[in-house]
């Protein structure tokens, strides 16, 4: 199984939404190559910090789904690999925590 990544960034931030997602297909059968596009707010360009431990997180969820596991399961194994910097991050704190940086 091969997994194939593209990164796209939306042209406005959507404060209040997630600031990373990611969509992913896969045909059926066994084997089967996963293509996935993350997409990602503009505000993650200025916060290296986050970016990086987001998209991996990102990365993570999508090898695992394309394994077999339900999307749930595939979060939770990635969240356990996450740092402690973005580990229990929601989407309101990550905003709160951009808004305080900017101060």
């Amino acid at each position: 199984m091969k997994v194939k990544i593209r990164k796209k960034y939306l042209q406005t931030n959507r404060v209040g939404q997630a600031p990373i997602k990611f969509r992913a297909t896969q045909s059926k059968g066994e084997n089967t190559d996963v293509h996935a596009l993350i997409i990602m707010q503009p505000v993650l360009k200025k916060h290296p910090d986050l970016r990086k431990p987001m998209i991996r997180h990102e990365v993570d969820e999508i090898k695992h789904w394309g394994e077999g596991s339900c999307c749930h399961h595939a979060h939770k194994h990635a969240k356990n690999r996450e740092p402690k910097l973005t580990r229990n991050m929601s989407v309101k704190s990550f905003w709160s925590e951009v808004k305080r940086r900017k101060k």
